[in-house]
């Protein structure tokens, strides 16, 4: 397990802002408009929903990797969407396969991208605390040649 230490700051009132910062984090933080605050950086929500991205990001790229899927680049979107106790998160994971990618690198991509959302550590903490995160996969094979 892996210590993270951060620190947080805060400058003004409740319509103030603030600062996260640790090993290679930066983040202005502020109070969402909506709740009478400046609105300046980042909300929690964000922060929480972008961390859920990140490790499924970084998860799918290392079990791509490892299973030597040629993956030429990849991207994740994410929405997520909370209303009253629920909270949901949606990825969806874009693969673009490298030209002379097969039927089976195809088929170890569409794998891969659930077995990332399976076994990221971030949404399965998330999951366990009651958010939905569901996973869209969009596989294309890089046309050029």
């Amino acid at each position: 397990m892996s210590d993270i230490t951060l620190s947080a700051t805060w400058q003004g009132g409740f319509d103030g802002e603030g600062k996260i910062t640790g090993k290679n984090l930066e983040a202005g933080i502020g109070i969402p408009t909506e709740y009478g605050g400046s609105g300046a950086g980042t909300d929690p929500k964000t922060l929480f929903t972008s961390s859920t991205q990140a490790c499924f990001t970084l998860t799918l790229r290392a079990i791509t990797a490892k299973q030597n899927i040629p993956v030429q680049t990849l991207a994740v979107d994410t929405q997520a969407k909370a209303s009253g106790e629920e909270f949901a998160i949606h990825h969806t994971a874009k693969l673009v396969l490298s030209a002379n990618a097969t039927e089976d690198d195809r088929s170890a991509a569409e794998a891969a991208i659930a077995r990332a959302d399976k076994v990221c550590m971030i949404g399965n903490l998330a999951k366990k605390a009651g958010v939905t995160i569901d996973v869209t996969p969009e596989i294309t094979v890089d046309a050029t040649v």
